[in-house]
Parts: C-alpha cells; sequence; structure tokens
C-alpha cells in the first residue's frame, strides 16, 4: 500500500470517528467541560474543522473559508497557531459542526484521491512537529492530531454521561 492510500484510509476513519463521537450529544452539552483545564466538544470540534480546511487549501483545492477560523487560530502568526480555548467564547454548535465537517470531510477525501506526487512533495513555510516540512508530512502529522483529539472528545463524551462513541466503520 503506497503512503498515500494509507493516509486516504486512515482520513476515511477520522472522518468517520469525527461523527460517531458527536453522534447524539445534545448542543447545549457542546460547551460543557469536565473540568477547569479541558477544552468542550465544541472547541474541539472547531478545532478540528480548522485543520481540515486548511488541509483542503494546502493540497489545492480552493473552498469557500471556514467562516469561524477566527475563533480557532491566529492568522497573523505561522503555526502553530491555534487560538487557545475559552469559556467566555462563544462557537459553533455540534450540528453546526457535524454538518460542516461532513461538507469538508467529502471534499477532503475526494481531492486526496485524485493527488499527484508534486503536490505532495511540495514544501511548506515551516517544520512539522512530527519532522519534515512538505504537504506529505503535514498530512501525516494531521492524522495524528485529528486521531489524538477525537480520542479527548470520546473522553468529555463518556463524562457527560453518553455512551462510547462507535468504532466501525462504514464500507
Amino acid at each position: 500500500m503506497s503512503s498515500i492510500e494509507n493516509l486516504i484510509k486512515q482520513y476515511q476513519i477520522t472522518s468517520q470517528w469525527f461523527l460517531s463521537v458527536l453522534d447524539g450529544i445534545d448542543d447545549k452539552d457542546g460547551a460543557k467541560t469536565i473540568s477547569e483545564s479541558t477544552n468542550s466538544l465544541e472547541w474541539l470540534a472547531g478545532h478540528l474543522i480548522t485543520g481540515r480546511y486548511r488541509n483542503i487549501n494546502r493540497i489545492g483545492t480552493e473552498i469557500t473559508p471556514y467562516p469561524n477560523l477566527d475563533k480557532f487560530i491566529n492568522q497573523t502568526l505561522p503555526p502553530p497557531n491555534a487560538i487557545a480555548f475559552s469559556q467566555s467564547n462563544t462557537y459553533p454548535t455540534l450540528t453546526d459542526s457535524r454538518n460542516q465537517w461532513s461538507e469538508y470531510a467529502k471534499t477532503f477525501l475526494e481531492r486526496l484521491n485524485a493527488i499527484d506526487d508534486t503536490v505532495l512533495k511540495s514544501p511548506l513555510p515551516f517544520n512539522l512537529p512530527t519532522g519534515g516540512n512538505t504537504i506529505e508530512d503535514a498530512l501525516h502529522f494531521m492524522v495524528l492530531h485529528e486521531t489524538y483529539h477525537i480520542g479527548q472528545m470520546s473522553i468529555i463524551r463518556k463524562a457527560l454521561g453518553y455512551p462510547g462513541m462507535q468504532l466501525s466503520i462504514k464500507k
């Protein structure tokens, strides 16, 4: 299996896991945290959507900008430029996030299935925490990043009294 085929498979899984981890959670619970030092589900969802949006742009697909980008990143700074969670901010609802994610997941996966090595080997103006500075390196890091945060969301989900997320993948 090639590197891109492996990435596509991983992104197919995280695309479904994102929706699974938020499945059935009421919007009123999206702003809740389980301690003073944890993020809300709304912030985590928006943070991941921001990453997907940026990856879609990195691989050369023009899309309408994520309307909540300024709540999650400081665009005047180079990556990493995430804006930390704040209880005083209002974030998109979980319903809005599920809808936005579904749109971005479809666009992203379609583009990944047609991507070529020239795009993957294109350099970025920064280094990734996992090493390297190409778009391919960024895609490898970001799939780990998505998995990490979906895991956090799963813990918050259970702490809020919802059943565990489903890991089964639709074929």
